[in-house]
């Protein structure tokens, strides 16, 4: 079993889960090309809440990788 990295501890895992949620909807239909411009937009808010967020191949890095390209964007599939 591997694990990765959310956060450093349960408060600020709390806290970037409800800034993320409050930041949603990361991307609109017809406004993909924003949608890497939003992820660093979530990059700097979950590292402005715990710096440990970011880690290589943790969870919040992985996220706002998915984010850029166009993944949990508020549009149909």
């Amino acid at each position: 079993m591997t694990t990765h990295h959310v956060n450093s501890d349960l408060d600020s895992f709390n806290r970037c889960v409800a800034a993320v949620i409050a930041r949603f909807p990361f991307c609109a239909e017809g406004d993909e090309e924003r949608c890497g411009e939003v992820a660093e937009e979530l990059r700097d808010l979950v590292s402005g809440i715990d710096e440990t967020a970011r880690v290589h191949n943790g969870f919040r890095e992985t996220f706002c990788d998915d984010v850029a390209i166009g993944d949990h964007a508020d549009w149909d599939a």
